[in-house]
């Protein structure tokens, strides 16, 4: 990305050459055809705003306002995708169905553009150059499609110039079926694998960046063919046509598809690998995986550059408190405890149910928990930038009981009467019970969201630790969005060759993961029981394993809510659904403290109806094309 960054600054500069010479180079100030596509720089400058506006759902992604290019708020989030998928809690508690209205149009216009023009000038450069050239562009077309289709459905396929000057007839494009916008999405990328280099300069795609598209978009095609519920005897209009839906006879070619894209890193002998499978330390391994732009792990990153003033984030400024670990108004994201108990079940309660006692409240994460979820979370007693991070929600007097005689932390349990538990409700408060010791730690919890954890965790992913908290502050973090690296396509590999029949390939490559993630080993259940039944199709408890590694591996990657849109399970998991966080509290007659499993006290609920599988067609869209139709239920 630095290089496109480069090489956006190298056209403007050509732009301001181009006005010097009035005479040289009609019309003024505007670069003809031969300066942009009859060299290698010129096209790669020609291609810098195409993946300038990527679809990539990065640090500055905002779920309600779409993608921030080059000007990020601090405050990004409050809406970023882990806060409406449940793998955090955050500003956001659900979704409203309504999207954004992305709508790309004019940048798929300028890639076919370049399609249209670029054989013109092919004598200028040698085949492979060419070549590699022509199959970026299809890439980056593929890209913006995927952007469209995971999001509407089909949708128009536009692959020429039209001219805005032609009949109102034939500028009203109807939309594709969403099965042939996965096919053309899958044409693409084929003609780039066939053709790309296989190596790329730093944020530019190669042939093994459209592998890794094509295995994630065919996966996306696979399971919507599978579990969608849509289909052309539907009553409703856009199902009718095809355009939501894809036929369930169409699964195992698509499934098929993502896993030979898989494939095609070892056929391909690519040059990426899982970085420290036999890593000592495996926790460091996998924090420092996010920090290093140069990670063999790495296929495709968005770089942000320090020093430059349109190129960065505010993501360590906006999960870390404020006063201790960041230097800007602060955290506003959590990791929910149904996202740390994906990773295990954590030692808090004993066999009878009662909740098991700690000296101190810091030596929940010193109980031999999995590398990859401290690498993925902070959690009390944890270090960073030199201070620790301080979580207690409050004491009880007394604890005689079980977990579950808290009720979820509600005020109407009777252990959870005011005369026995005291919670505080400000961040200083002492009480005379505990000798004007503080009521609550310094990170949380007393109420309110900023700076103040509501689930008992910080996230720890991307968190560059090496920043001072001066440093980190807003708009002044430039660690480097990874858009695709090698765990994610033995993902997808695991996940499609499970649902072609690959039963022990499955098992061996989750096995994989694990081991570097450094994660007990998993034993597949010989006779599964179902886990989900959907539009009669059953996810066994084996492939819910394999779903649920993604989630542990991918965790605050925004990938989660595209999983579960795709899987179909999203109006299950986040049905009617309150968040969990884990309360430390101090046992005053006991000197002990326990942990329990409380609602977060943002209080939110999450759903998802039906409806929001698919976002809708931007009204303005359909007012300027009146044969688009709209999705169901809008």
């Amino acid at each position: 990305m630095k290089k496109i960054k480069y090489l956006l600054l190298f056209g403007s500069v050509m732009l301001a050459i181009a006005s010097c010479h009035k005479l040289d180079l009609p019309p003024k100030g505007i670069l003809d055809d031969a300066a942009l596509l009859g060299s290698e720089d010129g096209v790669k400058t020609y291609l810098a705003d195409a993946y300038m506006h990527l679809p990539i759902e990065d640090f500055s992604y905002y779920v309600d306002q779409g993608f921030k290019y080059g000007n990020n708020d601090w405050d990004a989030s409050k809406s970023w995708l882990m806060g409406i998928d449940g793998e955090a809690v955050g500003w956001e508690g659900g979704v409203n169905g309504g999207g954004f209205g992305y709508w790309p149009y004019d940048k798929i216009r300028e890639i076919n553009n370049m399609l249209e023009k670029f054989p013109a000038y092919k004598s200028n450069f040698t085949e492979d150059v060419y070549n590699s050239l022509l199959g970026e562009a299809h890439f980056l077309r593929a890209f913006y499609y995927f952007g469209l289709v995971k999001r509407y459905g089909g949708v128009p396929i536009i692959d020429t110039v039209l001219s805005p000057t032609a009949d109102s007839a034939s500028l009203a494009v109807s939309r594709a079926t969403e099965s042939d916008c996965y096919k053309f999405i899958q044409s693409d990328l084929q003609f780039a694998m066939d053709n790309m280099a296989a190596t790329s300069e730093l944020g530019r795609a190669n042939k093994f960046a459209a592998a890794a598209l094509m295995s994630r978009a065919m996966l996306y095609a696979a399971t919507i063919a599978k579990y969608g519920s849509y289909t052309t005897s539907s009553p409703d209009p856009a199902a009718k046509a095809g355009y939501v839906g894809i036929p369930a006879s169409e699964a195992q070619d698509f499934f098929t598809a993502a896993y030979n894209a898989a494939d095609f890193f070892d056929t391909q002998n690519s040059p990426y690998e899982l970085v420290g499978e036999n890593a000592a330390d495996k926790e460091q391994n996998y924090v420092d995986l996010f920090l290093n732009d140069k990670s063999a792990e790495n296929i495709l990153i968005r770089q942000y550059v320090a020093g430059n003033n349109l190129f960065y984030h505010s993501y360590d400024g906006s999960v870390s408190p404020a006063g201790d670990f960041s230097n800007w108004p602060g955290s506003e994201a959590y990791p929910s405890l149904e996202s740390v108990e994906l990773f295990q079940k954590l030692p808090i309660e004993n066999a009878d149910g009662t909740p098991r006692r700690y000296d101190d409240k810091n030596q929940l994460f010193q109980q031999g928990l999995e590398p990859r979820l401290l690498a993925t979370v902070y959690f009390s007693g944890m270090t960073l930038r030199g201070k620790t991070f301080d979580v207690k929600r409050g004491f009880y007097r007394t604890y005689n009981g079980t977990m579950a005689d808290a009720q979820d932390g509600v005020g109407t349990a009777p252990i959870n009467s005011p005369s026995n538990r005291t919670i505080a409700t400000a961040r200083y408060q002492t009480d005379p019970a505990l000798n004007g010791g503080a009521v609550a730690g310094l990170h949380g919890m007393w109420g309110g969201i900023e700076n103040n954890t509501v689930t008992g965790f910080f996230i720890r992913k991307y968190v560059n630790y090496n920043m001072t908290q001066a440093q980190a502050a807003g708009n002044s973090s430039y660690q480097s969005w990874i858009v695709f690296r090698y765990a994610e396509i033995l993902l997808n590999k695991a996940e499609a060759a499970y649902e072609l029949g690959k039963k022990q390939e499955a098992y061996d490559l989750i096995a994989r993961i694990r081991n570097r993630a450094g994660a007990t080993v998993w034993t597949p259940k010989a006779a599964p029981a179902s886990v989900y039944v959907i539009n009669g199709q059953t996810v066994d408890e084996n492939l819910q394993f394999i779903r649920d590694e993604r989630g542990r591996e991918l965790m605050f990657e925004n990938q989660r809510w595209w999983d579960l849109r795709r899987w179909r399970v999203a109006d299950k998991v986040l049905n009617q659904t309150r968040l969990h966080g884990l309360m430390p509290y101090y046992v005053l007659n006991e000197k002990k403290y326990i942990f329990i499993r409380e609602y977060n006290t943002d209080g939110k609920t999450y759903t998802f109806n039906v409806r929001d599988y698919y976002e809708p067609i931007p009204g303005g869209e359909i007012n300027k094309d009146p044969n688009l139709i709209q999705n169901p239920i809008y």
